[in-house]
């Protein structure tokens, strides 16, 4: 089942474009989808698709081969020469997989390949595309100053979880709440979206007995084949995942676990995890690198360093932190409804991180479609450090765009809770806004996913710059 990448597939189709030789890359986490992507966009083309998994050279070298349709084991020059014989007479899409394996297992295929592609193909339809899972091996062996692809690149192409509005594709009858809360714990990972899929479906509801069910046990279900029980290991770990890059996960999992927290300035997590700054900045470079976390400043004083703090970057990831590696001991007893039970005292704490990355995308998303009475040119946070309690306190979002071609300023509350939203909460919003110096005209916007009382709803429909927006509107 293919859904969504519209994006994507047009880059790769602009790629695909023309008759001189080119290069692209495309990268991303195990899971995300890559794969079944470019067999997408390979399809009615006349592609060689290689899977380099790890092996030696020479059973590489028997693979290509028998892909290529060769009877015998060819060399490199052999492999190269009849790929130039093909495109000579019609355009050649060459994807080859996981290619950080071919350059371990043979770096002189790797010479070879550059060669051809530098030289003999220069003025044939050749489109070459190199694929990975491993961002430290991307950057290694395909995009680093020392790899000899660097310079050649015409499509760099990093895949990224799916957005909510394309995750919903894969649970279309699900309840505004219920989909919101499988895209928190699914990440927009096509890996984990497609087994929710499966379990939604006619024979999954069968097989996992969810026909019938109230709602909440039905989530309770399927995050248990995802990720409680530890027998079934459905979805996908993400200590399995960074293994993939990083050797040695202990601090690296104990500073996942301290952001989960919401430990997430460096001074608050070096005191967590007992190392000093010096020795954990390093550590979240790397989590940056391989894209696990991210560093958030606030968005006009992005040059403040004062206020810089860090978080998880997908909420499938931040679920695993937050709730199963602090109850681990329930984890490996197969304690299920003790793990529940743990994690959905406080589940409303998560469904507002997870709803924050809703309304933002919805943001993006209606600007772009020219549905607000503003365009959005920039999406992120502002936020104030009490440095005392170790606390911050601002703005959910806070958007820079336009209105009337005149600079323009959105701040945002997103709201998870199980009461509407009052009055007194949007005055509380306007008000905070005084802390912070604004561009042009400003914009209050309160999402709520119980909706909104009646004296809300009366005070923003007299006032034209404040929006109410509640979960069904967005889903």
């Amino acid at each position: 089942m293919f859904i969504g990448r519209k994006n994507e597939l047009e880059k790769l189709n602009s790629f695909y474009d023309g008759e001189a030789a080119s290069v692209a890359v495309v990268s991303g986490q195990i899971g995300i989808g890559k794969t079944t992507l470019l067999q997408e966009f390979a399809k009615e083309k006349n592609a060689l698709f290689f899977d380099a998994y790890e092996t030696t050279a020479k059973h590489q070298l028997e693979r290509i081969s028998q892909i290529i349709g060769s009877k015998k084991t060819l060399t490199a020059e052999g492999v190269c020469g009849e790929i130039s014989k093909r495109a000579a007479k019609e355009k050649q899409l060459i994807i080859i997989d996981q290619y950080p394996n071919i350059v371990k297992a043979d770096p002189d295929f790797e010479k070879t390949l550059h060669k051809y592609f530098a030289e003999e193909w220069k003025d044939l339809p050749v489109k070459l595309i190199l694929c990975s899972d491993a961002f430290m091996l991307v950057e290694k062996y395909i995009k680093g100053k020392k790899a000899v692809w660097a310079k050649d690149i015409s499509l760099d192409l990093v895949i990224e979880p799916l957005g909510f509005y394309e995750s919903c594709l894969f649970f279309a009858d699900s309840s505004p709440k219920e989909a919101a809360f499988l895209y928190g714990i699914t990440g927009g990972i096509p890996y984990n979206l497609a087994r929710v899929a499966n379990m939604l479906g006619v024979d999954g509801f069968q097989e996992y007995g969810l026909v019938s069910v109230p709602e909440e046990d039905r989530i309770k279900a399927i995050t248990t084949k995802l990720f409680l029980d530890k027998k079934t290991k459905v979805g996908l770990n993400p200590e399995a995942v960074m293994s993939t890059e990083l050797r040695e996960l202990a601090y690296y999992n104990y500073m996942l676990t301290a952001l989960a927290k919401g430990l997430n300035r460096v001074n608050q997590i070096s005191a967590e995890v007992e190392k000093p700054k010096d020795v954990v900045v390093p550590y979240l470079n790397s989590l940056m690198t391989i894209g696990v976390c991210k560093k958030d400043t606030a968005i006009t004083e992005i040059t403040n360093r004062k206020k810089t703090r860090y978080s998880i970057v997908n909420t499938s990831t931040l679920f695993w932190y937050k709730y199963i590696v602090p109850n681990y001991e329930k984890y490996v007893e197969g304690d299920i409804a003790g793990l529940w039970d743990a994690l959905y005292s406080n589940i409303d704490e998560y469904m507002k991180t997870v709803f924050i990355k809703i309304c933002g995308e919805y943001l993006a998303d209606k600007s772009e479609k020219n549905q607000l009475p503003f365009t959005v040119e920039q999406i992120g946070n502002w936020w104030v450090n009490d440095d005392e309690a170790g606390t911050t306190d601002g703005f959910d979002l806070v958007s820079l765009g336009k209105c009337d071609e005149k600079p323009a300023t959105i701040f945002a509350q997103c709201y998870y809770t199980h009461e509407p939203i009052e009055v007194a909460q949007l005055k509380t919003l306007i008000e905070k806004t005084k802390q912070l110096h604004r561009q042009g005209d400003a914009f209050y916007l309160v999402f709520s996913n119980a909706g909104f009382h009646e004296n809300a709803i009366t005070i923003s429909s007299a006032i034209k710059n404040i929006m109410l927006i509640n979960l069904d509107e967005i889903r």
